[in-house]
């Protein structure tokens, strides 16, 4: 598994080879060629976003398992281990399967070296063994999570008409790639969506509805749109749990019309955004249900939910006296999100900040929303050798600076040493939310357990 890792290391792009448009996708669709095109011999659900889409993966992932299926799930980044990118049954696979196709695929890699497209990158290269892995291991449905954007992403290499797309919250993220505007954004976006399949959205604004509803039109592409109070209703959000109840009707191509109601779903993810997220797992589940003829078993999908966890969203962890609140938020609109259901589960609670930021990220309005809650920030750092690019953390003192304009001055700058992370956890008097970058949160997770 070693030399798996070490061997992808070295197919880690510069930021600006990563990012070279229509050739990118040229290049996967031609890598899926050599392999035998696996990513249409499978039922694909489709996920892009700005905010939630891993938590909607994970979610649908587990959603579809609860009902017999065997799952394939593939995410990224990874928190704590590589294979989370091609897990099955939301288990990480053995790494002996894991490098008999990767053995496999390998020839394939080495062809396209002298290519004109040139040799596929990390990203691409888990991508292809994820799809090669689930078609070989004859899964029934594999949720796939776009790394970025949609319309150029390594995973929208599936032209199979039964893919479902779920696209989830999208705001102002990645802009130098993306766009600067939230049309431009959600048209990327919502370039995952090809000719006839079904399309999932949540509550968009006016300009994304729309991108999201003309591509819809123009691929003659259903869309069921996810909407609050409507389709699903917040009765609590606790430290422990999530209630609220769902339901959803819709007919045609979408479904049998019949409506489908569950009352009082306990989910085990902390957060009122996570009942949106889980309630377009659910709407994908509905549509499935009536598209491919099975019938859907509650109480195995109740049991699920309320047992359901993910590592680094809104993770709340009691080690010894202290507690742990983890999540990855790394944009604006996450972090607003994030910041917002923290006080509305800790009313009147202040907190210790643990954060390090990608470089390029709009931290200073990440930190307005978390100076309010903040008894104290500690300023750490990152950087990452084993993920889709070389990445690391914004410079401290450019954040000490802003934070000083802003009249804070309860801060300081630590290493990311276990030794120094572990002591300031411990040594704080108030609860310590670790947060600003799932990058960030993966390069002290092992830390984190005792």
């Amino acid at each position: 598994m070693a030399q798996f890792e070490e061997f992808l290391k070295t197919r880690i792009p510069t930021r600006e080879a990563l990012f070279m448009g229509d050739i990118s996708l040229q290049r996967a669709k031609y890598f899926m060629k050599l392999l035998g095109d696996p990513q249409n011999k499978l039922k694909v659900i489709h996920i892009a976003g700005t905010s939630g889409k891993g938590s909607t993966a994970y979610l649908t992932s587990h959603i579809l398992q609860s009902q017999g299926f065997k799952v394939g799930l593939s995410i990224s980044p990874h928190i704590f281990d590589i294979r989370e990118r091609m897990q099955i049954n939301n288990d990480l696979p053995d790494k002996k399967i894991i490098l008999k196709y990767f053995n496999q695929i390998l020839p394939a890699i080495r062809k396209m070296e002298n290519c004109k497209y040139g040799a596929p990158t990390f990203f691409e290269i888990n991508v292809a063994l994820a799809f090669y892995m689930f078609a070989k291991e004859k899964i029934d449905y594999a949720i796939m999570e776009t790394g970025l954007g949609g319309t150029l992403d390594a995973t929208n290499t599936v032209t199979s008409k039964n893919k479902i797309c779920v696209i989830t919250k999208i705001g102002l993220d990645h802009t130098e790639i993306l766009g600067k505007t939230i049309s431009k954004i959600s048209s990327e976006k919502a370039g995952i969506i090809q000719k006839n399949n079904l399309v999932i959205s949540n509550q968009q604004s006016v300009t994304g509805k729309n991108a999201i509803e003309s591509r819809c039109e123009m691929q003659q592409s259903p869309i069921h749109s996810v909407k609050n109070r409507k389709n699903y209703k917040i009765i609590s959000s606790t430290p422990q749990e999530t209630i609220f109840d769902f339901i959803f009707q819709a007919a045609g191509d979408l479904g049998s019309g019949k409506q489908i109601k569950i009352k009082d779903i306990k989910l085990g993810l902390i957060g009122a955004h996570q009942a949106e997220n889980c309630s377009l797992s659910l709407s994908c589940l509905a549509i499935l249900s009536s598209r491919d003829k099975f019938k859907i078993n509650e109480p195995s999908l109740r049991d699920a939910l309320k047992n359901i966890s993910i590592p680094g969203r809104m993770e709340i962890r009691k080690i010894g006296k202290q507690t742990l609140i983890i999540d990855g938020a790394h944009n604006p609109q996450k972090m607003e999100t994030f910041t917002s259901n923290l006080a509305n589960i800790y009313p009147q609670q202040k907190f210790t900040f643990l954060v390090a930021f990608k470089k390029g990220k709009d931290f200073e309005k990440m930190l307005k929303n978390i100076i309010p809650l903040a008894d104290s920030i500690l300023l750490t750092e990152f950087s990452t050798s084993t993920q889709d690019n070389h990445l690391s953390s914004t410079d401290n003192e450019t954040i000490s600076k802003f934070l000083k304009s802003h009249d804070f001055q309860n801060f300081s700058i630590i290493k990311n040493k276990q030794p120094d992370i572990k002591k300031n956890i411990w040594q704080s008097k108030k609860p310590v939310v670790i947060t600003g970058s799932l990058y960030f949160i993966g390069s002290i997770y092992s830390w984190l357990k005792t």
